[in-house]
């Protein structure tokens, strides 16, 4: 899978960052140029566009870990389930998650295409779920998970 990204802090507004950072953690992205979120860190975040041509980047819930929330406890879907049509009851909306590099196992590696992903809204907060597929021979043996990201255009 990928437990954790990198991402860009190009193409987010100051507002949007604000939402959820404290000025000085924005500074800090700001001097680094990039953003990690880790799943299973206190709140964990996705960046998400609605298309590859869209402008604005915005950052969402990923997945869910909360038991009083209606949706599933999970920051990932295979791609497999979604075809199915499992989520349809959710109303999903496909979305891109632009990452520069993806984490499993402790181990990074590059991202070069976005990541599919869907959004889901509950009680009027959005939540994005990353979509997997199996896991390339390559990716399977370096990061030792049989699922990987979907990427876009690869």
């Amino acid at each position: 899978m990928c437990g954790g990204i990198r991402f860009e802090i190009d193409g987010i507004t100051e507002e949007e960052f604000l939402k959820f950072f404290l000025p000085d953690e924005l500074a800090a992205f700001q001097r680094m140029g990039f953003v990690e979120s880790l799943f299973w860190s206190r709140r964990p975040l996705l960046p998400v566009k609605t298309s590859i041509k869209a402008g604005a980047i915005h950052l969402l819930d990923w997945g869910n870990r909360d038991k009083d929330i209606d949706l599933p406890q999970t920051g990932w879907t295979k791609w497999e389930s979604f075809e199915k049509g499992k989520w349809n009851h959710l109303n999903p909306k496909k979305i891109l998650i632009p990452a520069i590099q993806g984490c499993e196992k402790k181990k990074w590696f590059d991202i070069d295409n976005p990541i599919a992903g869907i959004v889901v809204e509950k009680c009027g907060v959005k939540h994005a779920y990353m979509i997997t597929e199996p896991a390339s021979e390559e990716y399977e043996e370096f990061t030792g998970h049989e699922r990987m990201p979907k990427f876009i255009g690869s």
